[in-house]
């Protein structure tokens, strides 16, 4: 009998665990899209850094 109680008291921890991942995962998804906004700017900047590297080889 204690083992129906024990699956009974995990299904009542996951369901308000639920609950409150669901802001945690909208937080790390604007996180994520943060990320990858900065990681595209690193880039771009690289690429700019060659770009002057390959000028100023030139000439």
């Amino acid at each position: 009998m204690s083992s129906h109680a024990m699956t009974y008291a995990l299904l009542h921890r996951r369901g308000s665990r639920a609950f409150f991942l669901a802001r945690t995962t909208q937080h790390v998804q604007s996180l994520r899209g943060v990320r990858e906004v900065l990681r595209a700017l690193v880039a771009l900047g690289a690429l700019i850094a060659w770009g002057g590297v390959c000028l100023l080889l030139r000439g």
